[in-house]
């Protein structure tokens, strides 16, 4: 659950928590079964939403694909898991703190952030043209921040 929410709920010491520190719950409760749908709809199509990528990406980088494209698959699969969770749990802080610090240092140590960059990017776009409306404007912060990530120096 939102980690920022559960600070909240652990500081309160005894007292009850207002309306203004309980409408982080409200709306994570309102917004739950979409966040569902999401997370199901990801963990149930993330072989397809990556290979289609990686067919994508063959076109601009055969050879990246040619040496790399089990790890490719292996590294995507993993990304879609975790910002499905991210999104079912909508912990961000998690997510950029771990998922994003990691994903930036493996990237720019390997020197694939331009692959990468156009990678993900085909993953934002099979995500837009797969998940409902509703689920993809909730996957889609995550990976643009996952992109943007790449072309940090």
């Amino acid at each position: 659950m939102n980690s920022s929410f559960l600070e909240t709920a652990h500081q309160a010491d005894g007292r009850y928590l207002s309306d203004q520190e309980l409408r982080p719950l409200e709306t994570y409760l309102e917004t739950f079964a979409t966040r569902m749908e999401a997370y199901q709809t990801l963990r149930d199509n993330a072989d397809s939403l990556v290979m289609q990528s990686l067919r994508r990406l063959v076109q601009t980088h055969r050879r990246v694909v040619q040496e790399h494209g089990g790890k490719c698959k292996r590294d995507m699969t993993y990304a879609l898991g975790y910002i499905g969770r991210t999104v079912l749990s909508d912990d961000t802080n998690a997510f950029r703190q771990e998922f994003l610090l990691w994903m930036e240092n493996i990237t720019h140590a390997l020197h694939k952030s331009e692959s990468s960059t156009r990678a993900y990017g085909f993953l934002k776009q099979e995500i837009q043209d797969t998940l409902p409306p509703p689920c993809a404007t909730l996957v889609t912060p995550y990976m643009d921040e996952l992109i943007n990530t790449f072309s940090r120096q």
